[in-house]
């Protein structure tokens, strides 16, 4: 059952994480080089590499959860 918390609080805190990256890159707009949009934000405010390592930890917690989830274990 432990670790489908720590699964949890990962995601949980992986998730908060990416929220506020994407929120701080969404409200600054930047035209970076020629590249507009989310994208320019991201690559302006140097958000996109801490976005994607908050999305790979959210996805591994996920992936922690459902393997504790569905586990044919018997405790």
């Amino acid at each position: 059952m432990q670790k489908i918390i720590f699964g949890m609080l990962l995601t949980f805190i992986a998730t908060l994480f990416a929220l506020c990256t994407f929120i701080i890159a969404a409200l600054q707009p930047w035209n970076y080089n020629g590249i507009g949009g989310l994208l320019g934000s991201f690559l302006g405010t140097h958000m996109l590499v801490p976005f994607i390592i908050s999305m790979s930890i959210m996805c591994l917690g996920l992936a922690i959860c459902a393997k504790e989830a569905f586990s044919k274990k018997k405790r």
